[in-house]
């Protein structure tokens, strides 16, 4: 019996691992190399380039997801290297065994076969081609392309619905196919690259020097301000160009960043750069920089993802530092024009020990953060002793405006008391409640915004204000008239400038201008176009200002009010900013806390 045993859990053993077809094979290496169109575009043009092209003309339909064609005028291939193009682990880029010593933009042999694997591709070069239905070859034919290569991709995941529903808008998957071409564009400018959407010429770069380039990219207007530096050590060497920081963005996407001709994405940069340009930017917005490095390719590891978007430094520490320095030293060339634009900073908890100054704000705030560090325990003795004093002074100072209680039927209470000219003390049917009035009002003006966001309730400009966009600032910009409209802007897309002529009533024209390259700004924008609501929401966020602040003192007939607004308000629950706006303690609660 123990016999037959082994001999049945042999044979299912075996029967469980089993070799993959190549077709799924290729299938699989797609997922890891082509994430969407763009993916697919990079690495064919990747390929043109490394073929000595010198014009470089793309087509794409349906943001490259029905169609995009890539056409050079390199070198091509014979009748036999086309054969082996689409094989896999094929290549010409690769000259030793050395994975460390890459100096073309790649050598993967899976892309090509990969691309080939989940789309109807065809291949022609010098006189002949083939095509790959789905990883089905088809035979060698004559071909009207003498020069040159072109590659033809159709239907890309059209047969992989898992992958294709991850694909994202036509004019998201479009602007990624921008960026791509952009960042050749930066990379080679010795290349004419262009690219078409359907009809119309969407990017063109003829004869362009790397100044013009970077202009029509990231906007003239901002590349006037920009500042050209170059510092090298021993191992490597950077160059660019650093953006005034009242030009920074709200979002990445205008930080082009590429090491060795390649654009990557790199933790250990974006810091050096953060860094550099530490208390000259607000929280929330990062340096607009055009940044080239060169390193020897021993020092780095560029096959750390598939697609090669990101790399490893050997020496993580020495880059770092030697980045932060040579970027912070040309960043102090603006100082002549933003030393009013530094933005204080809050002394850390050790300055004021050192000091032997202690900071306690004179209210209790919870978004005050002045006691986030640790000291030792004898000075935390002190400090609690002081703050307890401090509180007590308060508490008989007026920061307590004591109200004489009624009786009140709203669910918020009876005021009672204002705290520190920030903080309504009320009391409840069962006990107390602390209202954070800044967050409490904030959601109130926001939802009242909300609702008068219409596309009849406007104001018209004496004369219309004009934002510059670049390529793919006009893109998300299409996709965002109509919304616009709808929330009381009037605007008029002309070529690459953005006409306004009216503005929501709610708003100033800095507000609205300000809204507007937010919103152009925002990642993958297209995909909440949907609804209007997010638009809505972010026009509320730019007016919120207007809300009650901190210290503020308010009369017994304004506390009512807020509180009445407050349950006219169904989330009140949370401020804008996801905090609690109020917090109550029940009778059974306090009783606890005095362990009655």
């Amino acid at each position: 019996m123990d016999q037959v045993d082994s001999i049945l859990s042999s044979n299912f053993a075996m029967s469980r691992i089993k070799l993959l077809s190549d077709e799924l094979i290729n299938q699989i290496a797609a997922g890891e190399i082509v994430e969407r169109p763009a993916s697919a575009l990079k690495e064919v043009v990747e390929n043109a380039i490394d073929a000595e092209a010198s014009i470089i003309d793309v087509f794409v339909q349906d943001g490259g997801k029905s169609k995009m064609v890539v056409q050079d005028d390199g070198l091509g291939l014979s009748k036999d290297d086309l054969s082996m193009a689409i094989q896999r682990h094929a290549t010409s880029k690769l000259s030793n065994s050395n994975l460390f010593d890459i100096r073309s933009y790649g050598f993967r042999g899976e892309a090509i076969p990969s691309i080939a694997a989940i789309s109807d591709f065809s291949i022609e070069s010098n006189g002949f081609g083939l095509s790959v239905n789905f990883s089905e070859k088809s035979e060698i034919v004559p071909s009207q392309i003498e020069n040159g290569t072109r590659v033809t991709i159709r239907d890309l995941f059209a047969r992989i619905p898992a992958r294709l529903k991850f694909l994202k808008s036509e004019n998201t998957e479009l602007t990624n196919c921008l960026t791509v071409m952009e960042n050749f564009a930066l990379t080679k400018p010795d290349v004419n690259f262009s690219l078409r959407n359907e009809e119309k010429n969407m990017l063109l770069f003829q004869n362009n020097s790397m100044d013009s380039r970077i202009s029509t990219i990231l906007g003239d207007s901002i590349f006037k301000q920009s500042v050209f530096f170059d510092e090298k050590d021993d191992s490597i060497r950077v160059f660019g160009y650093l953006f005034h920081p009242m030009d920074s963005s709200y979002s990445q996407q205008h930080q082009r960043i590429f090491v060795n001709n390649r654009f990557v994405k790199d933790k250990t940069i974006s810091s050096s750069i953060r860094n550099a340009y530490k208390d000259l930017i607000p929280a929330g917005r990062f340096a607009i920089v055009v940044i080239f490095i060169e390193i020897d390719p021993f020092h780095i590891d560029i096959n750390v993802s598939p697609t090669k978007s990101e790399i490893r430094f050997r020496d993580v520490a020495s880059v770092r530092k030697f980045l932060t320095n040579a970027i912070r030293k040309n960043v102090s060339k603006f100082d002549r024009v933003i030393m009013d634009f530094k933005i204080p900073r809050i002394s850390n908890f050790d300055d004021r020990i050192n000091e032997k100054k202690v900071a306690i704000p004179q209210g209790v705030s919870g978004h005050d953060n002045e006691l986030r560090n640790s000291p030792s325990e004898d000075d935390s003795m002190s400090l609690k002793k002081d703050f307890e004093e401090k509180v007590c002074e308060a508490l008989i100072s007026s920061d307590l405006s004591v109200i004489e209680f009624s009786k009140s039927n709203h669910f918020f209470g009876e005021p009672i008391a204002q705290i520190f000219d920030s903080y309504i003390l009320t009391r409840t049917e069962d006990g107390i409640m602390i209202i954070d009035q800044h967050a409490v009002h904030e959601k109130i003006t926001q939802e009242k915004m909300i609702r008068n966001l219409k596309s009849d309730n406007k104001q018209f400009l004496l004369s219309p204000e004009i934002i510059e966009l670049t390529n793919i600032e006009i893109n998300v910009t299409k996709a965002i008239l109509l919304p616009l409209e709808e929330c009381g802007f009037s605007v008029d897309l002309i070529q690459s400038s953005l006409i306004i002529s009216a503005i929501p009533s709610i708003l100033n024209i800095e507000e609205s201008i300000d809204f507007i390259k937010n919103v152009i700004s925002e990642n993958d924008f297209t995909e909440n176009l949907k609804t209007i609501d997010f638009i809505k929401h972010k026009i509320a966020d730019k007016a919120c200002h207007n809300s009650i602040r901190f210290g503020r003192k308010l009369s017994h007939d304004e506390m009512i009010s807020l509180i009445e607004q407050m349950e006219e308000t169904t989330t009140i629950h949370q401020c804008n900013h996801h905090r609690p706006s109020f917090v109550e303690l029940s009778k059974n609660q306090l009783e606890k806390m005095f362990r009655r």
